[in-house]
Protein backbone atom coordinates (compact mmCIF):
# COMPACT_ATOMS: atom_id res chain seq x y z
CA UNK A 1 0.00 0.00 0.00
CA UNK A 2 1.31 3.46 -0.92
CA UNK A 3 2.09 5.42 2.22
CA UNK A 4 1.39 8.71 0.50
CA UNK A 5 -2.03 10.23 0.70
CA UNK A 6 -3.35 11.38 -2.68
CA UNK A 7 -6.02 14.04 -3.02
CA UNK A 8 -9.69 14.07 -2.07
CA UNK A 9 -10.82 12.01 -5.11
CA UNK A 10 -8.75 9.04 -3.82
CA UNK A 11 -10.18 9.50 -0.35
CA UNK A 12 -13.69 9.17 -1.71
CA UNK A 13 -13.04 5.91 -3.53
CA UNK A 14 -14.68 2.63 -2.47
CA UNK A 15 -11.46 1.05 -1.28
CA UNK A 16 -10.70 4.09 0.87
CA UNK A 17 -14.07 3.50 2.53
CA UNK A 18 -12.97 -0.08 3.26
CA UNK A 19 -9.62 1.10 4.60
CA UNK A 20 -11.29 3.69 6.80
CA UNK A 21 -13.59 1.09 8.26
CA UNK A 22 -10.63 -1.14 9.01
CA UNK A 23 -8.73 1.67 10.70
CA UNK A 24 -11.73 2.78 12.69
CA UNK A 25 -12.30 -0.77 13.87
CA UNK A 26 -8.67 -0.95 14.87
CA UNK A 27 -9.26 2.06 17.07
CA UNK A 28 -12.28 0.59 18.81
CA UNK A 29 -14.20 2.86 21.07
CA UNK A 30 -13.72 1.77 24.67
CA UNK A 31 -16.76 2.31 26.82
CA UNK A 32 -16.45 2.01 30.60
CA UNK A 33 -19.54 1.36 32.71
CA UNK A 34 -19.29 3.85 35.55
CA UNK A 35 -21.26 4.07 38.76
CA UNK A 36 -22.27 7.58 37.72
CA UNK A 37 -24.35 6.09 34.96
CA UNK A 38 -22.30 7.41 32.07
CA UNK A 39 -20.23 5.67 29.47
CA UNK A 40 -16.74 7.14 29.40
CA UNK A 41 -14.26 7.46 26.54
CA UNK A 42 -10.82 5.91 26.49
CA UNK A 43 -9.79 5.90 22.83
CA UNK A 44 -7.91 8.26 20.52
CA UNK A 45 -9.84 9.53 17.52
CA UNK A 46 -8.94 8.66 13.93
CA UNK A 47 -8.43 11.71 11.74
CA UNK A 48 -10.38 11.21 8.51
CA UNK A 49 -9.86 14.30 6.31
CA UNK A 50 -11.96 15.02 3.24
CA UNK A 51 -15.60 14.15 2.71
CA UNK A 52 -16.09 10.47 3.66
CA UNK A 53 -18.16 8.17 1.46
CA UNK A 54 -21.52 6.89 2.65
CA UNK A 55 -21.11 4.28 5.37
CA UNK A 56 -17.73 5.46 6.61
CA UNK A 57 -17.47 6.17 10.33
CA UNK A 58 -15.93 9.68 10.29
CA UNK A 59 -15.33 10.01 14.02
CA UNK A 60 -14.23 7.21 16.33
CA UNK A 61 -14.44 9.29 19.49
CA UNK A 62 -18.11 9.53 20.47
CA UNK A 63 -19.01 10.16 24.08
CA UNK A 64 -22.07 8.15 25.01
CA UNK A 65 -24.19 8.88 28.05
CA UNK A 66 -26.51 6.09 29.11
CA UNK A 67 -30.18 7.06 29.27
CA UNK A 68 -31.90 6.25 32.56
CA UNK A 69 -33.05 2.72 33.24
CA UNK A 70 -36.84 2.74 32.93
CA UNK A 71 -38.84 0.27 35.03
CA UNK A 72 -42.60 -0.06 35.44
CA UNK A 73 -43.43 -1.75 38.77
CA UNK A 74 -46.76 -3.53 39.25
CA UNK A 75 -47.68 -4.57 42.80
CA UNK A 76 -50.40 -7.26 43.01
CA UNK A 77 -51.74 -7.04 46.58
CA UNK A 78 -53.85 -9.73 48.25
CA UNK A 79 -56.79 -7.87 49.84
CA UNK A 80 -58.46 -10.84 51.53
CA UNK A 81 -59.34 -10.72 55.24
CA UNK A 82 -56.06 -12.28 56.45
CA UNK A 83 -53.73 -9.68 54.93
CA UNK A 84 -53.84 -6.76 57.38
CA UNK A 85 -50.42 -7.35 58.96
CA UNK A 86 -48.73 -8.19 55.67
CA UNK A 87 -49.88 -5.01 53.93
CA UNK A 88 -48.63 -3.02 56.93
CA UNK A 89 -45.20 -4.70 56.74
CA UNK A 90 -44.85 -3.78 53.06
CA UNK A 91 -45.81 -0.16 53.80
CA UNK A 92 -43.28 0.00 56.64
CA UNK A 93 -40.36 -0.83 54.33
CA UNK A 94 -41.32 1.09 51.18
CA UNK A 95 -38.79 3.80 52.04
CA UNK A 96 -35.99 1.21 51.95
CA UNK A 97 -37.34 -0.19 48.68
CA UNK A 98 -37.41 3.24 47.03
CA UNK A 99 -33.96 4.18 48.31
CA UNK A 100 -32.49 0.96 46.89
CA UNK A 101 -34.04 1.70 43.49
CA UNK A 102 -32.57 5.19 43.55
CA UNK A 103 -29.08 3.83 44.33
CA UNK A 104 -28.78 1.96 41.01
CA UNK A 105 -25.41 2.37 39.16
CA UNK A 106 -27.35 4.00 36.31
CA UNK A 107 -30.04 6.62 36.96
CA UNK A 108 -33.35 4.84 37.53
CA UNK A 109 -36.64 6.18 36.16
CA UNK A 110 -39.39 4.06 37.72
CA UNK A 111 -43.14 4.25 38.15
CA UNK A 112 -45.57 2.22 40.24
CA UNK A 113 -49.14 0.95 40.01
CA UNK A 114 -51.17 -1.40 42.25
CA UNK A 115 -53.86 -3.99 41.51
CA UNK A 116 -55.44 -6.56 43.83
CA UNK A 117 -55.88 -10.33 43.68
CA UNK A 118 -59.69 -9.89 43.63
CA UNK A 119 -61.51 -10.84 40.42
CA UNK A 120 -64.32 -13.20 41.38
CA UNK A 121 -65.21 -15.82 43.96
CA UNK A 122 -67.22 -19.03 43.64
CA UNK A 123 -68.36 -19.90 47.13
CA UNK A 124 -70.87 -22.19 48.83
CA UNK A 125 -72.26 -22.08 52.34
CA UNK A 126 -71.65 -24.89 54.79
CA UNK A 127 -75.36 -25.78 54.65
CA UNK A 128 -75.65 -25.91 50.85
CA UNK A 129 -72.34 -26.96 49.35
CA UNK A 130 -73.96 -27.99 46.05
CA UNK A 131 -75.40 -24.53 45.24
CA UNK A 132 -72.42 -22.19 44.89
CA UNK A 133 -72.71 -18.47 44.26
CA UNK A 134 -70.38 -16.42 42.06
CA UNK A 135 -69.40 -13.01 43.41
CA UNK A 136 -67.65 -10.61 41.03
CA UNK A 137 -65.29 -7.71 41.79
CA UNK A 138 -65.64 -5.63 38.58
CA UNK A 139 -64.01 -2.51 40.04
CA UNK A 140 -60.81 -4.48 40.72
CA UNK A 141 -60.18 -7.37 38.27
CA UNK A 142 -56.76 -6.15 37.13
CA UNK A 143 -57.60 -2.41 37.19
CA UNK A 144 -55.12 0.00 38.77
CA UNK A 145 -56.38 1.08 42.18
CA UNK A 146 -56.31 4.04 44.53
CA UNK A 147 -55.54 3.45 48.21
CA UNK A 148 -58.28 2.00 50.43
CA UNK A 149 -59.14 1.53 54.08
CA UNK A 150 -59.64 -1.90 55.68
CA UNK A 151 -63.24 -2.01 54.45
CA UNK A 152 -62.13 -1.43 50.87
CA UNK A 153 -63.31 2.18 50.66
CA UNK A 154 -61.18 4.89 48.96
CA UNK A 155 -58.77 6.72 51.24
CA UNK A 156 -58.75 10.50 51.29
CA UNK A 157 -55.48 11.79 49.93
CA UNK A 158 -54.88 8.91 47.50
CA UNK A 159 -55.14 10.71 44.18
CA UNK A 160 -52.92 8.90 41.64
CA UNK A 161 -53.12 5.42 40.16
CA UNK A 162 -49.73 5.65 38.42
CA UNK A 163 -46.92 7.14 40.49
CA UNK A 164 -43.65 8.49 39.12
CA UNK A 165 -40.46 8.44 41.19
CA UNK A 166 -40.13 12.14 40.35
CA UNK A 167 -43.41 13.04 42.10
CA UNK A 168 -42.81 15.22 45.15
CA UNK A 169 -45.23 13.11 47.21
CA UNK A 170 -44.16 9.77 45.70
CA UNK A 171 -43.49 7.85 48.93
CA UNK A 172 -46.63 9.11 50.67
CA UNK A 173 -48.83 8.19 47.69
CA UNK A 174 -47.01 4.83 47.35
CA UNK A 175 -47.78 3.94 50.97
CA UNK A 176 -51.45 4.77 50.43
CA UNK A 177 -51.61 2.58 47.32
CA UNK A 178 -50.22 -0.52 49.05
CA UNK A 179 -53.00 -0.36 51.64
CA UNK A 180 -55.78 -2.11 49.71
CA UNK A 181 -57.83 -3.19 52.73
CA UNK A 182 -59.04 -6.65 53.70
CA UNK A 183 -62.49 -6.77 52.15
CA UNK A 184 -61.58 -8.47 48.88
CA UNK A 185 -62.06 -11.92 47.42
CA UNK A 186 -61.05 -15.04 49.35
CA UNK A 187 -60.20 -16.67 46.01
CA UNK A 188 -56.89 -14.97 45.35
CA UNK A 189 -56.12 -14.76 41.62
CA UNK A 190 -52.78 -13.00 41.63
CA UNK A 191 -51.55 -14.37 38.29
CA UNK A 192 -54.83 -13.69 36.49
CA UNK A 193 -54.99 -10.14 37.90
CA UNK A 194 -51.45 -9.58 36.63
CA UNK A 195 -52.41 -10.86 33.18
CA UNK A 196 -55.53 -8.69 32.98
CA UNK A 197 -53.58 -5.61 34.09
CA UNK A 198 -50.94 -5.95 31.37
CA UNK A 199 -53.05 -6.86 28.32
CA UNK A 200 -55.94 -5.43 26.28
CA UNK A 201 -58.46 -4.16 26.88
CA UNK A 202 -57.32 -2.71 30.22
CA UNK A 203 -53.81 -1.69 29.12
CA UNK A 204 -55.41 0.40 26.34
CA UNK A 205 -58.13 2.09 28.43
CA UNK A 206 -57.49 5.38 30.24
CA UNK A 207 -57.31 5.32 34.03
CA UNK A 208 -60.38 7.59 34.12
CA UNK A 209 -62.30 5.94 31.27
CA UNK A 210 -66.12 5.83 31.50
CA UNK A 211 -68.03 2.50 31.69
CA UNK A 212 -67.27 -0.32 31.13
CA UNK A 213 -64.67 1.11 33.45
CA UNK A 214 -61.23 2.62 33.82
CA UNK A 215 -58.10 0.87 32.64
CA UNK A 216 -54.33 1.02 32.90
CA UNK A 217 -53.22 3.08 29.90
CA UNK A 218 -49.87 4.75 30.50
CA UNK A 219 -48.61 2.15 32.92
CA UNK A 220 -46.48 0.21 30.41
CA UNK A 221 -44.14 2.68 28.71
CA UNK A 222 -42.47 2.00 25.39
CA UNK A 223 -39.04 0.46 25.92
CA UNK A 224 -39.36 0.15 29.69
CA UNK A 225 -38.75 -2.95 31.76
CA UNK A 226 -41.44 -4.57 33.92
CA UNK A 227 -41.21 -5.74 37.52
CA UNK A 228 -44.24 -7.60 38.94
CA UNK A 229 -44.40 -8.05 42.73
CA UNK A 230 -47.16 -10.32 44.09
CA UNK A 231 -47.88 -10.20 47.84
CA UNK A 232 -50.20 -12.94 49.14
CA UNK A 233 -50.44 -15.30 52.12
CA UNK A 234 -52.28 -17.98 50.08
CA UNK A 235 -51.59 -19.72 46.80
CA UNK A 236 -52.76 -18.49 43.41
CA UNK A 237 -56.27 -19.69 42.50
CA UNK A 238 -56.62 -18.23 38.99
CA UNK A 239 -59.39 -19.21 36.60
CA UNK A 240 -60.40 -17.46 33.38
CA UNK A 241 -64.14 -18.14 33.63
CA UNK A 242 -65.99 -18.91 36.85
CA UNK A 243 -69.02 -20.13 34.88
CA UNK A 244 -67.05 -23.11 33.63
CA UNK A 245 -64.93 -23.57 36.76
CA UNK A 246 -65.73 -26.31 39.24
CA UNK A 247 -63.44 -24.93 41.96
CA UNK A 248 -65.79 -24.00 44.80
CA UNK A 249 -64.52 -22.46 48.01
CA UNK A 250 -66.29 -22.83 51.35
CA UNK A 251 -66.08 -20.92 54.61
CA UNK A 252 -64.55 -22.65 57.62
CA UNK A 253 -67.07 -25.45 58.00
CA UNK A 254 -65.03 -27.68 60.30
CA UNK A 255 -64.73 -28.01 64.03
CA UNK A 256 -62.84 -25.83 66.46
CA UNK A 257 -59.10 -26.45 66.47
CA UNK A 258 -55.80 -25.24 67.88
CA UNK A 259 -53.40 -26.40 65.14
CA UNK A 260 -53.38 -27.94 61.66
CA UNK A 261 -52.86 -31.34 63.30
CA UNK A 262 -56.47 -31.18 64.52
CA UNK A 263 -57.82 -30.85 60.96
CA UNK A 264 -57.36 -34.20 59.18
CA UNK A 265 -53.87 -33.56 57.89
CA UNK A 266 -54.13 -36.63 55.67
CA UNK A 267 -56.34 -34.52 53.35
CA UNK A 268 -54.74 -31.74 51.27
CA UNK A 269 -55.54 -28.12 51.93
CA UNK A 270 -56.90 -28.67 55.44
CA UNK A 271 -55.80 -25.89 57.79
CA UNK A 272 -56.68 -24.60 61.23
CA UNK A 273 -57.30 -20.95 60.44
CA UNK A 274 -57.80 -17.91 62.62
CA UNK A 275 -61.28 -16.45 62.10
CA UNK A 276 -62.01 -12.71 61.73
CA UNK A 277 -64.23 -12.78 64.82
CA UNK A 278 -61.68 -14.74 66.85
CA UNK A 279 -60.96 -18.40 67.48
CA UNK A 280 -59.87 -21.08 65.00
CA UNK A 281 -61.82 -23.47 62.81
CA UNK A 282 -60.80 -26.26 60.45
CA UNK A 283 -61.16 -25.30 56.80
CA UNK A 284 -60.29 -26.87 53.45
CA UNK A 285 -59.01 -24.64 50.65
CA UNK A 286 -60.13 -26.29 47.39
CA UNK A 287 -57.49 -24.32 45.46
CA UNK A 288 -54.72 -25.97 47.45
CA UNK A 289 -55.48 -29.58 46.63
CA UNK A 290 -54.16 -31.59 43.71
CA UNK A 291 -57.68 -31.94 42.30
CA UNK A 292 -58.35 -28.22 42.69
CA UNK A 293 -55.10 -27.10 41.09
CA UNK A 294 -55.80 -29.28 38.05
CA UNK A 295 -58.86 -27.11 37.31
CA UNK A 296 -56.98 -23.80 37.42
CA UNK A 297 -55.40 -21.89 34.55
CA UNK A 298 -51.95 -23.33 33.82
CA UNK A 299 -49.08 -21.41 35.45
CA UNK A 300 -47.13 -21.72 32.19
CA UNK A 301 -49.76 -19.57 30.44
CA UNK A 302 -48.87 -16.63 32.67
CA UNK A 303 -45.12 -17.18 32.37
CA UNK A 304 -45.50 -17.28 28.57
CA UNK A 305 -47.45 -14.02 28.71
CA UNK A 306 -44.69 -12.31 30.69
CA UNK A 307 -41.81 -13.64 28.60
CA UNK A 308 -43.47 -12.61 25.33
CA UNK A 309 -44.61 -9.09 26.21
CA UNK A 310 -43.74 -6.67 23.42
CA UNK A 311 -41.73 -3.66 24.60
CA UNK A 312 -43.94 -1.18 22.77
CA UNK A 313 -41.26 0.29 20.48
CA UNK A 314 -42.69 -1.29 17.30
CA UNK A 315 -39.37 -3.03 16.67
CA UNK A 316 -40.36 -6.58 17.65
CA UNK A 317 -38.26 -6.42 20.80
CA UNK A 318 -39.47 -8.27 23.90
CA UNK A 319 -39.90 -6.46 27.18
CA UNK A 320 -37.34 -7.22 29.92
CA UNK A 321 -39.50 -8.77 32.67
CA UNK A 322 -38.97 -9.70 36.34
CA UNK A 323 -41.31 -11.59 38.70
CA UNK A 324 -41.06 -11.45 42.50
CA UNK A 325 -43.40 -13.05 45.04
CA UNK A 326 -43.71 -12.44 48.77
CA UNK A 327 -45.70 -15.55 49.56
CA UNK A 328 -46.40 -18.63 51.64
CA UNK A 329 -42.94 -20.18 51.60
CA UNK A 330 -40.33 -20.92 54.25
CA UNK A 331 -37.05 -19.04 54.65
CA UNK A 332 -35.49 -21.24 51.93
CA UNK A 333 -38.25 -20.44 49.44
CA UNK A 334 -40.05 -23.78 49.68
CA UNK A 335 -43.89 -23.80 49.75
CA UNK A 336 -44.96 -23.82 53.39
CA UNK A 337 -47.74 -22.57 55.66
CA UNK A 338 -45.17 -20.56 57.52
CA UNK A 339 -45.65 -18.88 60.90
CA UNK A 340 -43.84 -16.07 62.69
CA UNK A 341 -45.21 -15.13 66.10
CA UNK A 342 -48.85 -14.23 65.67
CA UNK A 343 -48.42 -13.88 61.90
CA UNK A 344 -49.04 -16.90 59.69
CA UNK A 345 -49.75 -17.81 56.09
CA UNK A 346 -53.26 -18.99 55.24
CA UNK A 347 -52.04 -21.38 52.54
CA UNK A 348 -49.05 -22.83 50.70
CA UNK A 349 -47.57 -21.09 47.62
CA UNK A 350 -47.12 -24.07 45.28
CA UNK A 351 -48.27 -22.26 42.11
CA UNK A 352 -46.45 -19.02 42.91
CA UNK A 353 -43.21 -20.93 43.48
CA UNK A 354 -43.77 -22.70 40.15
CA UNK A 355 -44.33 -19.34 38.41
CA UNK A 356 -41.05 -17.94 39.75
CA UNK A 357 -39.14 -21.11 38.88
CA UNK A 358 -40.50 -21.13 35.32
CA UNK A 359 -39.68 -17.44 34.88
CA UNK A 360 -36.09 -18.05 35.98
CA UNK A 361 -35.82 -21.06 33.66
CA UNK A 362 -37.03 -18.96 30.70
CA UNK A 363 -35.42 -15.59 31.35
CA UNK A 364 -32.46 -16.24 33.66
CA UNK A 365 -31.59 -16.34 37.36
CA UNK A 366 -31.83 -12.59 37.84
CA UNK A 367 -35.43 -12.46 36.65
CA UNK A 368 -37.24 -14.15 39.53
CA UNK A 369 -37.34 -14.20 43.33
CA UNK A 370 -39.62 -15.65 46.00
CA UNK A 371 -39.46 -14.79 49.69
CA UNK A 372 -41.45 -15.63 52.82
CA UNK A 373 -44.45 -13.57 53.78
CA UNK A 374 -43.81 -14.63 57.38
CA UNK A 375 -40.56 -12.66 57.71
CA UNK A 376 -40.47 -10.38 60.74
CA UNK A 377 -40.13 -7.42 58.39
CA UNK A 378 -39.66 -7.03 54.64
CA UNK A 379 -36.56 -4.82 54.59
CA UNK A 380 -34.26 -7.48 53.13
CA UNK A 381 -36.95 -8.89 50.87
CA UNK A 382 -37.79 -5.53 49.28
CA UNK A 383 -34.10 -4.64 48.99
CA UNK A 384 -33.43 -7.93 47.18
CA UNK A 385 -36.39 -7.30 44.86
CA UNK A 386 -35.20 -3.77 44.05
CA UNK A 387 -31.75 -5.11 43.23
CA UNK A 388 -33.27 -7.42 40.60
CA UNK A 389 -33.89 -4.36 38.43
CA UNK A 390 -31.04 -2.14 39.60
CA UNK A 391 -28.62 -4.00 37.34
CA UNK A 392 -29.87 -4.62 33.82
CA UNK A 393 -28.10 -7.05 31.48
CA UNK A 394 -29.57 -5.06 28.57
CA UNK A 395 -28.57 -1.40 28.20
CA UNK A 396 -29.67 1.15 25.64
CA UNK A 397 -26.71 3.19 24.37
CA UNK A 398 -28.48 6.46 23.79
CA UNK A 399 -27.18 6.58 20.19
CA UNK A 400 -26.78 4.30 17.19
CA UNK A 401 -23.30 2.93 16.50
CA UNK A 402 -23.55 1.17 13.12
CA UNK A 403 -21.70 -1.99 14.14
CA UNK A 404 -21.16 -3.86 17.39
CA UNK A 405 -17.56 -4.53 16.38
CA UNK A 406 -16.84 -0.83 16.93
CA UNK A 407 -17.48 -1.15 20.65
CA UNK A 408 -15.35 -2.43 23.49
CA UNK A 409 -16.88 -2.35 26.96
CA UNK A 410 -14.88 -2.32 30.16
CA UNK A 411 -16.68 -3.48 33.29
CA UNK A 412 -15.18 -2.30 36.56
CA UNK A 413 -16.23 -4.69 39.32
CA UNK A 414 -16.79 -3.77 42.94
CA UNK A 415 -13.94 -6.16 43.76
CA UNK A 416 -11.49 -3.87 41.95
CA UNK A 417 -11.00 -6.11 38.91
CA UNK A 418 -11.82 -5.11 35.33
CA UNK A 419 -13.14 -7.20 32.45
CA UNK A 420 -12.90 -6.11 28.81
CA UNK A 421 -15.78 -7.33 26.68
CA UNK A 422 -16.22 -7.33 22.91
CA UNK A 423 -18.99 -8.09 20.46
CA UNK A 424 -19.60 -11.84 20.55
CA UNK A 425 -17.41 -12.29 23.59
CA UNK A 426 -19.30 -10.70 26.46
CA UNK A 427 -22.19 -8.93 24.78
CA UNK A 428 -24.54 -9.03 21.84
CA UNK A 429 -25.53 -5.94 19.86
CA UNK A 430 -28.80 -4.73 18.33
CA UNK A 431 -28.69 -1.87 15.86
CA UNK A 432 -30.91 1.08 16.57
CA UNK A 433 -33.47 2.79 14.36
CA UNK A 434 -34.67 6.36 14.02
CA UNK A 435 -37.04 5.77 16.95
CA UNK A 436 -35.00 3.56 19.32
CA UNK A 437 -31.37 3.46 20.43
CA UNK A 438 -28.96 0.65 19.76
CA UNK A 439 -28.54 -1.69 22.71
CA UNK A 440 -26.13 -4.21 24.11
CA UNK A 441 -27.02 -7.32 26.14
CA UNK A 442 -24.33 -8.74 28.38
CA UNK A 443 -23.54 -12.44 28.19
CA UNK A 444 -21.02 -14.68 29.92
CA UNK A 445 -18.28 -13.84 30.91
CA UNK A 446 -19.46 -10.23 31.18
CA UNK A 447 -22.72 -10.57 33.10
CA UNK A 448 -23.22 -7.54 35.34
CA UNK A 449 -23.61 -7.80 39.10
CA UNK A 450 -24.66 -5.34 41.78
CA UNK A 451 -21.86 -2.84 42.35
CA UNK A 452 -20.31 -3.14 38.86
Amino acid sequence: MDARLPGPRWRESAWFATLTRMLCRARRVALGLLVTGSLGLSATGLSCSGKPPTGVVPDCTPTLVLPALRTDILFVIDDSDSMREEQAKVVAQLGQFVQTLKSAPVQHDFQVGVVTTSISLQVASCASLNTPTVIDFPDESGRLQLGKDLQGQPVAGSTKKILSYADADFLQQFQLLIGQGVNGSGQEMGLEAMGLALTPPLISLATNAPPPGPGNKGFLRAGSRLLVIIVSDEDDCSVRDQATSSVVLTPACGSACTSDADCNRSAEGNYCLMQPMGGRLCSQNACETTAGRSKLQAVSDYVDLLSNLDDGTNTGRKRDVFLAVIGAVDSAGNPDRCQQGTDEAAGVAVRYKDAVDQTIAKLGAGHGLISSICATDYAKTLTDIAQLVNVSQTLDLGSNPPDGHLITIQIHHATGTTDTCSFGNGFTFERGTESVSARVTFTSPCKLAQGD
